[in-house]
């Protein structure tokens, strides 16, 4: 980790509630597609299908054979030295090595859980730090107010550091920690690129918009970086085009407002015994939308992006939602949020379901958190199925997905899919999206045996699977 206290390694540091981790691939996109060569590393946080998704090298991620290799090296220091390293600080340290080992020379570099105690924060003087958005989240952990939280985040500030906040950041917290931190300057995003339609609700709510701007602004503070870098070394600086940021920004991570038409089949009577909980008897095109709002503010985002994408759309009548959560979200805020778009009376048009996660929110959880959501969609009876005993399954993401799907195509209703990215990978399956998946033993160490590799570095003998 040595490496990124070089001058010849430029950091851009990335916190916040929401958008961190689409600003930091909108960032990290635009710097790989320049005609300047520049070898960028990106690190963000958590993946959709492959645990590889989480390190990536100009826009690839990172092979097996170099996560077998370098985690078996950290696993080897972490037992010689006794360190008990979490899932994601050992995450942390893969991806230093694979970037350190690559030679690159330009890192974007998403926090996990705050920023202060952050696994990230080891590194000492980034080329800018970026707080996107401030929300309630984690409280247990970063605080109960968005002032704490915010000066949680801020602990990724550094000495000599430009700094940029999002408009939900609250300015004072942010402005005081910089000041003790020596931090060069806070900047806002109209202050580098000027203010858009007299800073209308579009450019406020949508959350894409507001992304984008980060990053763009984001890429101007550190291009004055680079080019202090080149001049050092006695190179010409390097700049990046306006059209180049333009098109760099455009690209948006997986399940943030994604959008697809999905072809809903009948079954020809050959269906593994499914045919129970198909209600469809035509063939139909189903709009699809797949977000990772998981917390109010962004669920708040994903309905006014809803609205203003589909104005003539009634949610009442043609909308149906498939959410699932993490228990450590307020399950009761974000459900509100989505029974007051489909309509009060409309709570069988929401599918609950429960990832494969231990963080994963059960739907006991979110019926005790919200009693009215006992009319939803979760067990065997509500799909149809009477004389089912069985609620084992019924919940489970691929249950709920293929229902839902079935209903939204006799209906006519488009199909949303919100809430944790745990839920995210089988949702895509179901619908017949085909993904790079992880080996069986990247997934077995990486996520102890759960389909979607997700955060469990901490059993031994996973451990020793690797290594043998």
């Amino acid at each position: 980790m040595h490496n990124y206290t070089q001058p010849n390694v430029s950091i851009v540091h990335i916190a916040g509630s929401n958008g961190k981790g689409s600003v930091a691939l909108k960032t990290a996109n635009t710097l790989s597609s320049t005609h300047n060569n520049y070898k960028v590393g990106l690190f963000v946080s958590p993946h959709i299908s492959s645990f590889r998704e989480r390190i990536q090298i100009n826009g690839t991620p990172v092979s097996e054979d170099q996560v077998v290799q370098h985690l078996s090296e950290i696993f080897d220091v972490c037992d010689k030295e006794s360190i008990p390293a979490t899932f994601f600080e050992v995450t942390t340290a893969l991806a230093f090595r694979v970037f350190h080992a690559e030679g690159v020379n330009v890192v974007v570099l998403e926090t996990g859980l705050g920023g202060r105690l952050d696994a990230t924060n080891v590194i000492r003087r980034p080329a800018v730090c970026v707080i996107t958005s401030i929300g309630l989240e984690h409280t247990r952990i970063l605080g109960d107010t968005v002032e704490k939280i915010a000066a949680e985040k801020a602990g990724i500030i550094k000495e000599g550091c430009p700094v940029l906040i999002g408009r939900s950041v609250p300015e004072e917290v942010v402005r005081e920690i910089a000041a003790e931190k020596k931090a060069v300057q806070v900047y806002k995003c109209e202050e580098l690129l000027g203010s858009v339609d007299d800073e209308s609700e579009i450019i406020i709510r949508d959350y894409d918009v507001e992304n984008s701007r980060m990053s763009k602004a984001a890429l101007i503070l550190l291009q004055f970086h680079l080019a202090e870098q080149s001049v050092q070394r006695g190179e010409q600086a390097h700049v990046i085009t306006p059209d180049e940021i333009e098109e760099g920004v455009k690209i948006r991570p997986p399940c943030r407002f994604e959008e697809m038409d999905i072809a809903v089949v009948p079954p020809d009577g050959d269906n593994d015994g499914d045919t129970k909980n198909t209600i469809t008897t035509k063939a139909a095109t189903v709009r699809v939308i797949l977000d990772v709002a998981h917390n109010p503010q962004a669920m708040e985002y994903l309905i006014f992006k809803l609205t203003e994408t589909y104005p003539n759309l009634d949610p009442t009548k043609n909308v149906r939602m498939v959410v699932g959560m993490s228990a450590d979200k307020d399950l009761k805020q974000c459900t509100d949020s989505l029974l007051a778009y489909l309509g009060g009376d409309n709570v069988a048009k929401l599918h609950l379901v429960a990832a494969s996660h231990p963080r994963a929110a059960s739907v006991n959880d979110m019926l005790e958190a919200n009693p009215i959501l006992k009319d939803a969609h979760y067990c065997n009876s509500n799909l149809g199925d009477e004389d089912s005993n069985d609620d084992s399954t019924s919940s489970d993401v691929a249950t709920q997905v293929r229902a839902a799907l079935n209903l939204a195509a006799h209906n006519d209703e488009i199909l949303v899919i919100c809430g944790s990215v745990f839920i995210m990978a089988d949702a895509r399956e179901q619908l017949g999206i085909i993904e790079p998946r992880d080996s069986a033993v990247i997934a077995e160490v990486a996520g102890a045996g759960m389909r979607s590799s997700q955060e469990n570095f901490g059993d031994a003998s996973n451990k020793n699977k690797l290594l043998s």
